[in-house]
């Protein structure tokens, strides 16, 4: 079975991974360094060839389960999507704390703010595949604790239901 735990930067994914490593075999998509086809100087970020991703995720289906960590997983071939989300004033201190450009900050507090990973999500895979969980305030291991639920009983209180679309109106 293949997970994507899967988000907008900065909602928590790799930090939530590092505490599933101790019981699920976690792939960060970013360790695949030839997928990589350059580096944007203006987004400050690497474009990745998706095609050439999902051909090696491909070979890693098996029996056991398998988290991909990434902004990116939901565009995976998986069999579950959980997507990480964080309220946008939170989530503007944490892009903030990692040096990004205000540009890359607005650009991933209105997919935020939007639902746009949750929304393509939904879009691949239908409702019944996608989960939301909340990661405003709370730490990683409190957050992989509903991952696992998500994961071994598909805990229905974490469908998608989280709403950040009334900030925007905030921002103009």
């Amino acid at each position: 079975m293949l997970i994507a735990l899967t988000g907008t930067p900065g909602t928590g994914k790799t930090s939530v991974a590092k505490v599933l490593e101790r019981e699920y075999r976690v792939i960060y998509l970013k360790d695949f360094e030839d997928a990589r086809m350059y580096y944007d100087e203006e987004r400050k970020s690497y474009v990745v060839d998706i095609d050439m991703l999902k051909d090696k995720v491909k070979e890693l289906k098996d029996k056991e389960k398998v988290i991909l960590e990434g902004h990116y997983s939901h565009d995976m071939p998986v069999d579950l999507v959980i997507v990480l989300r964080c309220h946008p004033d939170e989530l503007r201190k944490r892009l903030e704390k990692r040096g990004y450009i205000e540009r890359k900050i607005r650009e991933n507090l209105e997919a935020e703010a939007m639902g746009l990973i949750t929304s393509e999500a939904i879009n691949y895979y239908g409702k019944d595949k996608v989960f939301e969980v909340d990661t405003t305030g709370r730490e990683p291991k409190d957050v992989a604790e509903d991952v696992r639920n998500i994961i071994e009983r598909k805990d229905e209180k974490f469908r998608p239901r989280i709403n950040y679309m009334g900030e925007i109106l905030k921002w103009y």
